[in-house]
C-alpha cells in the first residue's frame, strides 16, 4: 500500500533535523516551515537556531521590534516572510490557534502554512502540498497540467487517518532526497513499483512557461562620515525588500545631509530575484550633517550587523569597500 511503504520508509531514513524535536511545538514548527519555503535545509538551519536563540517564544517575537526580526532574517531573502511572522506573532495573541482553518486567518498563514503547522504539530487530519509533494504525485500518478492544484485534491484521499502529519512530511521528505527536480534517484524509491511515471520522472510535472525577469536599474552612494558611519536608508513600504535597509538611491532626499565633494562610481553589482533581474552601479563619497528622517541613519562598520541588509544591500556595501 502506498501510505504504508512511504511511512515506513520515513521512519526509518528521516533526516535528523532541529525542528523535528518531539513532542513538536507549534511555534517551531512555523518558524522552520516559513524558513524552509523557496530555502534549501543546509541555508535554514543556521537562522533557524540564531532566531530561536533571540525569539524563543511567540511573546518574544511579537514583543521584538520589526528591526530586530529584519536584521536575524538578513541574507535568508524573500523578507516579506519575515515581516509576516511579525505581524501573525502580535495578530495571534498568547499562542497560535490549533487549527488550518483558523491559522489561515493570520497574516502570512497560506494554505500551505496553515496546513503544515496543523498537521505537523497538532496532527489534525488535512493535506499538505508544497512543491516537493507536488512533484512526487505528478510522478506517481502522471498529473498533466497544474500539478499543483491537482495535488491538493489528490493528498486529500492520500493520507491515513490520524497519521496526516507524519504522511505529509514523508511526501516532503521523498521529495527533498529521492524524488528530486534533477536526476531522481528512482531505483532506490520505497514507492517505485506504484509509479506510473517512474520511466520518465522528469517529465513530470509539466514545465511551466516562466515569463522574462525584467530589469531594474538604479544607483546607490555609499556615503561615509568622517568617523567612518555609514548612511543607510529604510525602503519605504511595498517597495523591494520594504522596511530593509539599503544604500541610499542617487536620486532620493537625504534631509540634513550634505554631501562632502564629488562622487566615484565603485561599479556595478547584480542579483536574479524570483520575478526580476536587479542592477545597481554604486557610488562613493564623503557627507555629513544630522539626518532629519526617522528612515535615515549614521551606521558604525561594527554595527551593520543590527540592521536588516538584503543580499543585494551587502554586495553594494562591498563594492563600495565596506566590510560586512
Amino acid at each position: 500500500m502506498f501510505s504504508t511503504k512511504l511511512l515506513r520508509w520515513f521512519r526509518r531514513e528521516k533526516r535528523v533535523l532541529p525542528w523535528r524535536t518531539e513532542p513538536r511545538d507549534p511555534y517551531r514548527t512555523w518558524i522552520s516551515e516559513v524558513m524552509l519555503q523557496q530555502t534549501r535545509v543546509d541555508v535554514v538551519i543556521p537562522y533557524y537556531q540564531r532566531f530561536l536563540k533571540r525569539f524563543p517564544t511567540l511573546d518574544k517575537l511579537a514583543e521584538a521590534p520589526l528591526d530586530d526580526v529584519l536584521a536575524l532574517w538578513s541574507g535568508l531573502g524573500y523578507y516579506s516572510r519575515a515581516r509576516n511572522l511579525h505581524k501573525a506573532a502580535q495578530a495571534a495573541g498568547r499562542e497560535l490557534p490549533r487549527t488550518a482553518a483558523e491559522l489561515h486567518e493570520l497574516p502570512g498563514f497560506g494554505p500551505y502554512t496553515a496546513a503544515a503547522v496543523a498537521s505537523l504539530a497538532h496532527n489534525e487530519d488535512v493535506p499538505l502540498v508544497d512543491g516537493n509533494v507536488a512533484r512526487v504525485l505528478a510522478r506517481v500518478f502522471r498529473l498533466r497540467g497544474d500539478a499543483r492544484k491537482k495535488s491538493w485534491k489528490l493528498a486529500e484521499k492520500l493520507f491515513p487517518r490520524g497519521r496526516a502529519g507524519e504522511f505529509n512530511e514523508a511526501l516532503m521528505e521523498l521529495g527533498a532526497t529521492v524524488c528530486t527536480p534533477r536526476a531522481p534517484n528512482c531505483t532506490s524509491c520505497t514507492i517505485r513499483t506504484v509509479c506510473r511515471g517512474r520511466d520518465a520522472p522528469e517529465q513530470f510535472p509539466e514545465p511551466k512557461k516562466r515569463p522574462a525577469r525584467p530589469l531594474l536599474e538604479w544607483e546607490a552612494v555609499a556615503l561615509r562620515r568622517r568617523d567612518g558611519a555609514i548612511l543607510l536608508v529604510r525602503r519605504p513600504p511595498h517597495d523591494l525588500f520594504a522596511g530593509m535597509w539599503d544604500l541610499p538611491a542617487t536620486e532620493i532626499k537625504l534631509p540634513g545631509v550634505r554631501l562632502r565633494g564629488p562622487l566615484t562610481e565603485k561599479g556595478v553589482v547584480e542579483q536574479t530575484l524570483t520575478h526580476r533581474q536587479v542592477r545597481v552601479t554604486v557610488k562613493a563619497g564623503r557627507a555629513s550633517g544630522k539626518p532629519r528622517s526617522d528612515d535615515l541613519k549614521w551606521v558604525g562598520p561594527n554595527a551593520l550587523h543590527r540592521f536588516g541588509l538584503s543580499s543585494l544591500a551587502r554586495k553594494s556595501l562591498r563594492k563600495a569597500g565596506i566590510a560586512c
